[in-house]
């Protein structure tokens, strides 16, 4: 028998997906916090919004699922310096056969301000099969909970 999932509720989106601090060791010869330590923190993200869905990797809807990443491109905006504090807010851009889009920002608190933006596209991954596989109508129905407002740029 499968176990159940129990979705936790959606309030306003995007979701709050981390919190965390820039320390001194974070930073790289110019005084601002490295590619190498923002990447993990936003992939720490990724994987919250995904949990959204039910477990990241185990039996979801009758399959051994799990995720795989297939692209990011990731926008640095602002410099962070260590003592910085960190949000990041996640959401879901567009919903494909096997797909979703997402979008995650990396914002400095308390001013809000936007530094890191990854947008991504993440596939559901068949375990077994080592391949995509269409998502379900229930995991529809969790991306359409998630899903960004519109942009205007």
């Amino acid at each position: 028998m499968e176990p159940e999932i129990v979705m936790e509720a959606v309030g306003s989106v995007p979701v709050e997906t981390f919190r965390g601090v820039v320390f001194p060791w974070h930073c790289d010869a110019m005084g601002h916090m490295s590619v190498q330590h923002q990447v993990p923190l936003l992939d720490n993200a990724v994987y919250h919004l995904l949990g959204f869905f039910g477990p990241v990797a185990g039996q979801a809807d009758g399959r051994h699922a799990g995720w795989a990443d297939v692209s990011h491109e990731i926008r640095y905006l602002h410099e962070l310096a260590a003592g910085d504090l960190l949000v990041l807010r996640s959401g879901i851009v567009s919903v494909g056969r096997t797909s979703i889009r997402h979008r995650t920002t990396l914002s400095r608190r308390p001013d809000t301000l936007p530094c890191t933006i990854l947008e991504g596209v993440t596939v559901r991954f068949d375990l077994d099969e080592r391949k995509a596989t269409p998502l379900s109508e229930r995991e529809r129905a969790i991306a359409a909970r998630l899903m960004l407002p519109a942009q205007t740029d």
